[in-house]
């Protein structure tokens, strides 16, 4: 259903319950829909009860659901309930890695592993833009994208395998050629692979920030941004939670 300003929401909560203060599971009889329920709520048994946390990965099959148009991550038929009791997905029909990342954190086997609502509204995922471009300038930070042009070939390897044939390869013929020479000038020239753009990136943000403002980077690389934060967390960068803590909320 829709309200009324057009948003989606979930309806028909026949088995929720309102739980008070400090709580977080609710016990009751087995419920839910067939092929629609927690494996925490599946297991024989089980004493674990509803939780917040049995919602979260509901909702990660919901997600993956709506985006791969009509599929079920763990499957469809008699398998469906067995790989959801033994952790056995696939995200095989989506291509957004950022979905992907989201979807796979929802619907993690133990309740401990799934986020929070909370976290879950403020993955990369549902990002603005301008939060986008403040993580990609923070990453140009990072002690391996400043030794871009010295960096580790394995390292170097590792990357291109996360980065073939997205939008910014050969990033420098793709930019305002002026701009690119204005950044270099006096300064050995950056690498033209994914750590030379993105410490490109930080110098200008950071020293050229009027000509920063001319340059839409979402319109040019629109794949960098997922790339870079697949790549960030990977190598154990800055996460995306410690990037949000440092945003005030709006």
């Amino acid at each position: 259903m829709r309200n009324t300003t057009g948003k989606a929401r979930l309806a028909d909560f026949g088995i929720s319950r309102r739980l008070k203060l400090g709580e977080t599971t609710c016990r009751t009889s087995p419920a839910g829909t067939k092929y629609w329920k927690a494996r925490e709520t599946l297991e024989e048994d089980s004493n674990s009860g509803y939780k917040k946390s049995s919602d979260v990965q509901v909702a990660g099959m919901l997600i993956y659901y709506i985006l791969s148009r009509g599929h079920h991550p763990f499957g469809t038929g008699p398998r469906c309930e067995c790989n959801i009791l033994d952790g056995k997905y696939s995200l095989v029909h989506l291509e957004d890695e950022l979905a992907k990342d989201l979807v796979k954190w929802m619907i993690s086997h133990e309740p401990k592993d799934r986020p929070i609502v909370e976290e879950t509204l403020r993955h990369p995922y549902f990002w603005p833009n301008k939060d986008k471009m403040e993580y990609l300038r923070k990453l140009g930070n990072e002690q391996e994208v400043g030794n871009c042009r010295n960096a580790d070939p394995d390292l170097l390897s590792d990357i291109e395998a996360v980065t073939v044939g997205k939008s910014f390869s050969d990033w420098k013929t793709k930019l305002p050629s002026e701009l690119v020479q204005k950044i270099e000038d006096k300064k050995k020239p950056y690498p033209e692979n994914t750590l030379g753009l993105l410490r490109f990136i930080r110098i200008m943000r950071e020293h050229y920030a009027e000509d920063a403002k001319t340059i839409d980077l979402m319109a040019f690389f629109p794949d960098l941004f997922e790339a870079a934060f697949i790549i960030a967390k990977k190598r154990g960068w800055i996460t995306a939670m410690e990037f949000m803590l440092e945003i005030p909320e709006t």
